[in-house]
């Protein structure tokens, strides 16, 4: 046993392209359904699991998929917007709590997160340091986020500007970090959680500024009646909320109105889930979605790719045993004296055979030895799928 080892390990490395080939085609044909079965596992759990944990998602119209995707991964997606005033109406029906959000934002990258307390309660947030943002200009870090930035309680973090070269657009706003969120494992590690008003600062809707009446440069004034003052969109906004400048703040719209990219709601029970949907179905503008059905909708599609993976796989094997096949013959036909000699100088019958099974069976071993940790490191540094989608 030990020489025919010997000699089938001998083989191998004296004919090290030939048993790269054989490695490489063994690792390819075990490494292809083996990284797609690891990655759709994990996908799959993630968004389930996120799913399930969201009950019920009101937005505009449009496309379910974006509206699931933004709420509950931050996805960057092109969401038709709601209003605020539908948080009071449905609060107004007591039959369920609705928790606004507001993604439309990042910093440094990341998503900016503007919401509710209750947002907290829903995923079971615990905050390893610090406390959770409750005033304009507040931000708690998600774990991934605090430790890519290396942020900590008391430091700042700018937001993204939209429009970098356009002066009417509000300035990257300076956020100050109140707190770090404890690992939970989901798209939260990765957000920026604000109030939900910091994040229409944010946009813009509600800014800070010198006081009209006491600015003196005329440029910057577009009209000045006896209680009015109008000013340009191009005078400079405070950029961060401090203590002095937090009385400046303010908006020119009705509240009801302000923005939302969509509404998560909580109900009481099954029949009042009915009844919330029914009602907010009815409307012309508005829909209200399960996200666990929504993405059960969307997994069908992926497992309907993933047939075709499996189905490009039983290929692969089919021609790896056939290649294997052709290989084994000529082997056998080029090692015919190697065999002889073999037989010759006493080796046993079974030597041979012995020997040869060895060395395939090597070749085995270390394409799927390969395959198995080129899928794992695959499943562990794969991009987050809802990028991709």
């Amino acid at each position: 046993m030990r020489g025919a080892l010997f000699i089938a390990i001998r083989h191998i490395r004296a004919n090290l392209l030939q048993s790269a080939i054989l490695i490489a085609c063994f690792a390819l044909t075990a490494g292809l359904p083996l990284a797609t079965n690891l990655l759709l596992d994990r996908y799959e759990q993630s968004l389930r699991q996120r799913a399930v944990d969201t009950p019920l998602v009101m937005g505009a119209r449009g496309s379910r998929f974006d509206l699931v995707l933004t709420t509950t991964h931050f996805r960057r997606a092109p969401v038709p917007q709601v209003r605020f005033g539908v948080i009071d109406e449905i609060n107004a029906m007591r039959l369920g709590i609705a928790i606004p959000m507001n993604t439309e934002y990042s910093a440094r990258g990341h998503p900016v997160v503007g919401t509710s307390p209750e947002y907290r309660e829903l995923r079971r947030l615990r905050v390893a340091a610090g406390t959770w943002p409750l005033a304009l200009g507040e931000a708690v870090l998600g774990a991934s986020v605090a430790a890519r930035e290396k942020l900590d309680v008391g430091d700042t973090i700018y937001s993204d500007q939209m429009e970098a070269f356009d002066i009417s657009r509000p300035p990257a706003i300076r956020l100050r970090v109140v707190g770090v969120l404890e690992r939970a494992g989901t798209p939260d590690d990765d957000a920026v959680i604000v109030d939900i008003a910091t994040s229409w600062l944010l946009s813009g809707i509600i800014h800070g500024h010198d006081n009209p009446r006491e600015i003196r440069d005329t440029r910057m004034i577009l009209q000045r009646d006896g209680s009015h003052v109008a000013v340009s969109g191009a005078m400079i906004e405070y950029n961060e909320v401090t203590e002095e400048t937090v009385a400046a703040y303010h908006l020119h719209a009705n509240p009801k109105d302000l923005p939302l990219t969509s509404v998560i709601v909580v109900p009481r029970d099954a029949k009042s889930a009915t009844i919330l949907s029914t009602q907010v179905n009815l409307s012309r503008t508005e829909q209200m979605v399960v996200p666990s059905r929504v993405i059960d909708e969307l997994l069908s599609y992926v497992l309907r790719i993933k047939s075709v993976i499996d189905a490009v796989s039983v290929v692969l094997i089919v021609v790896s045993v056939f290649l294997m096949g052709l290989i084994v013959m000529f082997s056998v036909r080029s090692r015919e004296r190697e065999w002889l000699t073999m037989h010759r100088i006493g080796c046993d019958r079974f030597f041979v055979p012995m020997t040869f099974g060895l060395e395939i069976a090597s070749l085995v071993a270390a394409g799927l030895l390969l395959a198995v940790v080129c899928a794992a490191g695959l499943a562990l540094r794969a991009p987050d799928i809802i990028a991709l989608l």
